[in-house]
């Protein structure tokens, strides 16, 4: 497999394939219907509310334990009852913070693969820019089709290349930030609390939530990563071997029947 050509793609694009087999399926009008484009649009929607939800709940939980000293001691009522806020508490809101980042990154992986849906629906039928044709639907990120560099049409010169190189760069180092930022921030609580004489319980959840943040870091890092894929022998959506399988199938039964007649022949 080694000396096999191969493609470099992230799994998020290798999903994305997935669904562009089904598009080859005697089915493939389905996908254009109105109620399948109603449900992808309201699926979509749905994510990016999940993601804007998840991420404001994980920047303010970081903020809470990253300004907790300035708190600690105070109290608050609620139902009738009293609260005390304790260092006991660290532990807890940092729990919190690890499982809302989890769920932001399960968001947002989920919103990277439906937009590559999107794409591959609107290549099929040569419209670049589909999710902007499901703006009755959805209303999504359009700030982001209208920044990307046209080809088609009017074509995008040199200088919006360079200004969406630049933003890449910004938006990068922006969301690297904000991503280890409550990493950090349960990463301090895990180190202080396992340092200290804290109850066991309390490090119990510090612990727990460093598993978290270390699962959601791994799984951000797998979905960044780009995979070698091989050719494979059958063709994903219909279990059938494809055409170069097939040649190679004969080319091996000819080698193997002409070898056993030189045999008999001797």
């Amino acid at each position: 497999m080694a000396n096999q050509p191969f493609k470099k793609m992230s799994l998020i694009e290798r999903c994305a394939l997935t669904f562009e087999s089904f598009l080859d399926r005697d089915f493939a009008t389905r996908f254009y219907q109105p109620e399948f484009l109603d449900g992808i649009a309201a699926r979509r929607l749905e994510i990016a509310a999940r993601v804007a939800k998840t991420g404001s709940q994980t920047f303010l939980l970081a903020t809470v334990l990253a300004f907790f000293d300035l708190i600690a001691g105070s109290s608050f009522s609620y139902g009738g009852l009293t609260v005390q806020i304790t260092k006991d508490l660290t532990p807890v809101i940092s729990l919190i913070t690890a499982s809302s980042l989890l769920g932001a990154i399960f968001a947002m992986i989920d919103d990277q693969i439906i937009f590559r849906i999107l794409l591959k629906l609107g290549g099929r039928i040569n419209i670049q820019s589909f999710p902007l044709l499901l703006i009755d639907k959805m209303a999504h990120n359009l700030w982001g089709d209208a920044i990307v560099p046209r080809v088609f049409g009017e074509k995008s010169g040199k200088g919006q290349a360079l200004v969406v190189s630049i933003l890449k760069i910004v938006v990068g180092l922006i969301s690297s930030c904000m991503l280890f930022y409550p990493v950090f921030m349960v990463s301090r609580v895990f180190f202080d609390i396992t340092f200290s004489d804290a109850r066991w319980i309390a490090k119990a959840l510090a612990s727990l939530a460093m598993a978290v943040v270390i699962w959601a870091v791994f799984l951000a890092g797998i979905f960044m990563i780009k995979f070698k894929f091989y050719p494979a022998d059958w063709y994903e959506s219909t279990n059938l071997p494809t055409k170069e399988f097939e040649q190679r199938m004969r080319e091996e039964i000819a080698g193997k029947t002409g070898g056993s007649s030189a045999q008999v022949t001797t």
